[in-house]
């Protein structure tokens, strides 16, 4: 059961890689293919790395680790992906930022810069120290895992609107899969902020 909340994900991930490139793969394919790696698969599983049921990673300056690789990856991941569509639309002569599903998109890649930069005034104290940041090292924490319920519920929100999008309408399959896919990715979304309030924004001042 703890590692059902990966399968979950994992079979979403793989499903959206398997339908980007079957029938007819383009340069268009490696859109899906590296925002849904960056954002369903490396920033996904890099919150889960710290909730107790869910991570197979009990020391935590591993757990702590992993996190920094997975944002970095998932970061230059998820820049790819966006260079992808871009080229693509400028290809075509079409415009940007047209649906809902590219401004969270815009939005998730935005704020992951922002939590990559957050999350260095955690790792190198020297950082923190010439920045203007109120508050303690607990309050900090609160405010990063904060931030990055936001990120990573706007990269998943975009991942959801994406089946429907005129790329999966083109699919042609039944609505049942919009239905399914778009559960999988609320249950995700469920586990990754039950995952911070547990760990984070419930505790009080721990770790300050």
């Amino acid at each position: 059961m703890e590692y059902l909340i990966h399968l979950v994900a994992g079979g979403l991930l793989c499903f959206i890689l398997l339908i980007a490139w079957i029938p007819s793969p383009s340069l268009f394919s490696w859109h899906p293919t590296l925002m849904s790696l960056a954002f369903l698969g490396f920033y996904t599983e890099a919150v889960l790395l710290f909730h107790p049921r869910f991570s197979p990673v009990s020391n935590h300056a591993l757990r702590v680790r992993l996190h920094q690789i997975f944002q970095i990856v998932g970061a230059f991941l998820g820049l790819g992906g966006w260079l992808v569509i871009y080229k693509v639309k400028e290809d075509n002569g079409k415009p940007h930022i047209t649906s809902w599903h590219a401004l969270c998109g815009l939005l998730a890649l935005i704020l992951s810069v922002l939590q990559l930069c957050g999350g260095l005034t955690l790792i190198y104290p020297k950082v923190r120290a010439i920045l203007p940041l109120t508050g303690s090292l607990g309050e900090v924490k609160r405010k990063h895992a904060q931030l990055g319920c936001v990120t990573l519920t706007c990269s998943l929100t975009a991942i959801g609107l994406a089946f429907w999008s005129s790329w999966f309408e083109k699919k042609q399959f039944h609505r049942i899969y919009q239905n399914v896919a778009f559960g999988a990715v609320t249950t995700v979304i469920g586990a990754v902020l039950a995952q911070v309030y547990q760990r984070r924004i419930a505790v009080s001042n721990q770790g300050s």
